[in-house]
């Protein structure tokens, strides 16, 4: 296989490994921020923090993977936004464990929102760095 055929594979490889990530990030992300923690807070404390450990692992992945990360990053902002222009209904009954009620509830909390531009921006920078090199 030649240089340039490694290098498409390489690259459409990359992209389907990307599409997978999102995918999965966007639902653990939701899951996540649905975590019902006893505690008297809106906004418990250990959820948020479990968030932060989320987007932290979503930074490294596309600080070190950023064609993966700039793909999963996009996907999970393009979920949001089909979820929110379908007006995707969801039930608080069944929180974000069901993978069908988490798409929605996903969509209406900000943190896989959050956590897809952060991916998107971990990426952009790290392939703008290689660029100016």
């Amino acid at each position: 296989m030649s240089g340039t055929g490694r290098a498409f594979l390489r690259i459409v490889v990359s992209l389907g490994i990307g599409l997978v990530v999102g995918a999965l990030t966007y639902y653990v992300t939701a899951v996540v921020a649905a975590l019902q923690i006893s505690g008297n807070f809106t906004n418990n404390p250990l959820m948020l923090a479990t968030v932060a450990i989320v987007g932290a692992l979503a930074v490294a992945v596309g600080w070190r993977w950023p064609i993966v990360g700039l793909t999963a990053g996009i996907v999970i902002i393009a979920v949001v936004a089909c979820a929110v222009t379908g007006r995707m209904g969801w039930s608080p009954s069944n929180g974000a464990l069901n993978p069908y009620n988490a798409v929605a509830f996903g969509a209406m909390s900000v943190a896989p929102t959050i956590v897809g531009a952060t991916m998107v921006a971990a990426s952009a920078l790290k392939l703008r760095s290689r660029r100016t090199r």
